[in-house]
């Protein structure tokens, strides 16, 4: 995790995007957006599986969901919600389960935060 987003109050390490942005062609459409907006469509999904798999006591249903929205996280830096991730999956590869709801509540609200940036860093960029 980078010190911008572990050592402030965001949710989003802006530089990720920038390197996001470094990749795509003036031409072409913000790709920020297009990862965002796959980003808001399954990042959601996968909190429930999350949630899902504790409830159901499935620790390796656990470590996958939760490796898929570390990565997804990461990739649009949303650093704080792939921590919070990495943990859950940590949790699941255990076994150990205990916390595990709390943490895919926290999960829920950093998704909430990130998102919420994403939206103004978009419309900002527009």
């Amino acid at each position: 995790m980078s010190e911008m987003a572990e050592g402030s109050g965001y949710s989003i390490d802006r530089s990720i995007l920038a390197t996001l942005r470094e990749l795509q062609d003036e031409d072409e459409s913000d790709i920020v957006a297009e990862v965002a907006s796959l980003f808001f469509k399954h990042a959601p999904q996968k909190i429930d599986a999350i949630k899902h798999a504790i409830e159901v006591s499935d620790a390796k249903a656990l470590q996958v969901a939760a490796h898929n929205l570390k990565s997804s996280s990461s990739y649009i830096g949303a650093a704080k919600l792939s921590a919070i991730s990495k943990d859950l999956e940590f949790m699941g590869r255990s076994g150990l389960l205990n916390g595990a709801l709390e943490k895919a509540i926290l999960a829920q609200l950093e998704f909430e935060k990130a998102k919420a940036e994403l939206e103004k860093e978009i419309k900002i960029n527009r």
